[in-house]
This record gives structure tokens, C-alpha cells and sequence, in this order.
């Protein structure tokens, strides 16, 4: 009999969000509730307006095959957003339109690594990165300890520059950063991405800029887009999608925004044999929801601020578990070494889901992560207080082998 599966090790990766989300599901079955804090996707409907602007486009006969590369309006609109919002200057034909965030990268990858060439991933990476990278023909990737350094303020913009250039290779190509960061809710600054796009102009490196949380930020924190800086545009393929900022995750729509040298590759060849484009009434969709009222935007980053809130007040007061404070996105980074006490991180995961909360292992973001677990915000307000209440009383209870997190 042939053998099924390609021997290629990616293709056996298991999901840990998979994972969880089974083992929840079999518990529900049950008849037992399941507060569901291991889930990257936004609680909240896609705003009604987007909605009836692809019903009118699919009305209107907005059905048939899309260039590869995207609607000229719809990149017309993303241009002139880039502009406005993340000071990227570019032109039509450097946008291309995606099948999500997801694909986006897919095609980032696909046109700048090759064999033998290493992506550096500042970490903790979202958790498809490296089944991203496996998928470029003999590309692997290395990652660089970054976002919980930064947000505990322990990694000043100066030391995270002398951080990077320690880390890189000769077969360093490029840098995948994603801020604000899933899985730990970072954000970083200004300061810190002048000294990234500092080491990438020196060092001539391209960058993967992944930002598809950037309208979700709180305390008054900005994003800022690494390629808006000197030098970055040429070297920067920057990632944006529609999922987390307008609750379109089922939408799979997102864009890519690259340097002209790209413009042969991304749209016309892998997004053509890839998916042959994107269904234009999405499309029609996508450009209603840039133009149109943003207040639906800005009403589920202030629910995300108020449950984050929730979260950090009700594990107050207590060491066993420690969250360092998100500023965006909509997780939580909880360090549990104290309660982990040595365990495996799966452990701490089923025991926690054993009391009715979920959780995603931060192995899931990089196995050096085995003391952290993510806690998502997208969902209820009341889900988010209780299970904080439900952890709380839990590991007060629990003994512990006197091992303070840190």
C-alpha cells in the first residue's frame, strides 16, 4: 500500500488549540460548562453594514472570477488606509488581497525563504508560524526571546537591538514580529521597532511585519507599523487582516502590502495558484467595513480593555498565577510556574480544565513557554470574571512546592 501522508514532519504537527478545544467539547457533552478561554476568535457579530455590503455586491453580480491580485477599489481604499493609519506609502499593485491574515503570511513566506535560508522569529510566535515556515521549501526558522522581556521592562529598545544582532545567522533572511502580540498582549513601542528596522537596514534583512491586532490596543498605547520607518518599505512585508478589528473571522479576508519587487509574485502567481483571488463581494465587503462608521471597532477594544480588567483585578492579589499586563490584542499571558511546580504544562491544562476553565498551554507558542499558559478575552465578560474567581480560589487551595513565578 502507498504511504499516505508525504514524509515531511510539519504534515504530523498536532494543534494544541485543537486539542483543548476537543477535550472541552467532550466534557460539555457531558452536561458540564466549559468557560472558554482558549479561543482566538472575536465573541462579537461582523458589524450589520458589512454585512449588507456583501449582500448588495452579491446582488449586484459581484460573483465571478476576482483578479488574482485583488479589486483595483477595493486596493484603492486599502491604500489610501495604510497611509492614513500606518504611514505606508505604496501603490495599488503593491496590495495584494488575501484569504485572511493566514494566507497572507503563507505567500509572505513562500516569496522570500528558500532552502536554507532561517527566518528569525521574536517569541512568543503565534502558534501556525512555524507550520508556515515548514511549508517553503526547505526554510526553517530560529526564534529570539522578545515580547515578555519588553512588556516586563526588562529589554530596553537598546538591548533588544543588541539582542537581535547576537541572534542573527549567516542564513538569516528575514524576521517575523508581531505586535500587538498573540500570545502575550505586547505592544511594542516606537523606540523598540526603530532599533528592529535599524538592524534590518544594516544587517539587509527582510521583515514579516504581522498586524492583525492593530486597532486593538489599550492605556492609550499606539501602533505603530515597522515599515513606516526609513529604509522599511523596500524590506517590509507587512500583514493585515479583517478577523480580529471588524469580527470577520469566518470572512477569511486580509491583505498584504509589499515592495514593488514583489508585485510579480505575490498576486498574480502564488495568490493565482493559490486561490485564484478572493470572492468579490467579500471584497466589496472589506471596503465597506474600512470606509464605513468605526464604532463597532472601537466598542469591542473597549469590551477587550474592560474584560482585561476583569481578568487582572480577579487574580489579584495572589503569586500562584501572574499576568503581565496586556496593552493589546485580546490575550492574557499567564505565568504558572508556581502552580506548575514541575509538572508538564499539559497537566496544569487539564487540571484546570477538569474545574471548567480552558486554556491553551504556551507550549503552544514556543516550548520554552512550558511555564505560561494564554487566556483569551474574546469571550463574555461574565465567563472572563468567573473563571478568574474559579482559578483564584483554586490555587489558594492548592498547596504548592513554595516556588515563587517570576
Amino acid at each position: 500500500m502507498p504511504r499516505l501522508i508525504a514524509d515531511r514532519p510539519f504534515l504530523k504537527l498536532t494543534s494544541e488549540l485543537g486539542q483543548v478545544m476537543a477535550a472541552a467539547r467532550v466534557r460539555e457533552q457531558t452536561g458540564a460548562r466549559v468557560l472558554h478561554l482558549e479561543r482566538g476568535e472575536p465573541d462579537f457579530g461582523t458589524p450589520a453594514h458589512i454585512v449588507e455590503a456583501l449582500a448588495a455586491a452579491a446582488r449586484a453580480g459581484e460573483t465571478h472570477y476576482p483578479d488574482a491580485r485583488g479589486s483595483l477599489a477595493f486596493r484603492q481604499t486599502l491604500v489610501e488606509k495604510l497611509e492614513r493609519e500606518n504611514g505606508i506609502r505604496c501603490e495599488p499593485d503593491d496590495v495584494t488581497i488575501t484569504q485572511g491574515g493566514t494566507h497572507a503570511l503563507f505567500l509572505a513566506f513562500q516569496s522570500l525563504l528558500g532552502p536554507g535560508d532561517e527566518l528569525l522569529v521574536l517569541s512568543p510566535h503565534w502558534m501556525a508560524i512555524p507550520k508556515l515556515v515548514s511549508l517553503s521549501h526547505g526554510a526553517r526558522y530560529r526564534t529570539m526571546p522578545a515580547y515578555l522581556d519588553a512588556m516586563e521592562g526588562t529589554l530596553a529598545p537598546g538591548a533588544l537591538a543588541s539582542r537581535l544582532r547576537g541572534a542573527l545567522a549567516p542564513e538569516t533572511r528575514g524576521i517575523y514580529l508581531n505586535t500587538p502580540n498573540n500570545p502575550t498582549g505586547a505592544v511594542l513601542s516606537r523606540e523598540a521597532l526603530a532599533e528592529i528596522a535599524a538592524v534590518a537596514v544594516e544587517r539587509d534583512l527582510w521583515v514579516v511585519s504581522d498586524e492583525a491586532y492593530e486597532h486593538l490596543l489599550f492605556d492609550g498605547y499606539r501602533h505603530v507599523s515597522v515599515a513606516s520607518f526609513p529604509g522599511m518599505a523596500e524590506r517590509t512585508v507587512s500583514v493585515f487582516t479583517f478577523s480580529k478589528s471588524y469580527a470577520m473571522t469566518g470572512w477569511r479576508l486580509g491583505y498584504a502590502v509589499s515592495p514593488p519587487a514583489l508585485r510579480p509574485v505575490l498576486g498574480p502567481l502564488l495568490s493565482f495558484y493559490t486561490t485564484h483571488g478572493v470572492f468579490p463581494s467579500v471584497q466589496s465587503a472589506g471596503r465597506a467595513a474600512v470606509k464605513g462608521p468605526q464604532d463597532a471597532v472601537e466598542t469591542m477594544r473597549r469590551a477587550y480593555q474592560e474584560r482585561r480588567d476583569l481578568l487582572l483585578a480577579g487574580l489579584s492579589g495572589q503569586d500562584a498565577v501572574r499576568v503581565p499586563t496586556p496593552r493589546g490584542a485580546f490575550y492574557a499571558f499567564a505565568n504558572v510556574e508556581a502552580v506548575r511546580a514541575g509538572r508538564d504544562i499539559w497537566d496544569l491544562v487539564r487540571e484546570w480544565l477538569d474545574l471548567g476553565v480552558a486554556v491553551l498551554p504556551g507550549t503552544a507558542f514556543g516550548p520554552e513557554n512550558r511555564d505560561w499558559v494564554r487566556m483569551s478575552l474574546a469571550t463574555r465578560r461574565e465567563d472572563v470574571a468567573e473563571a478568574a474567581r474559579i482559578l483564584r480560589a483554586h490555587v489558594a487551595a492548592a498547596p504548592r512546592a513554595g516556588v515563587r513565578a517570576g
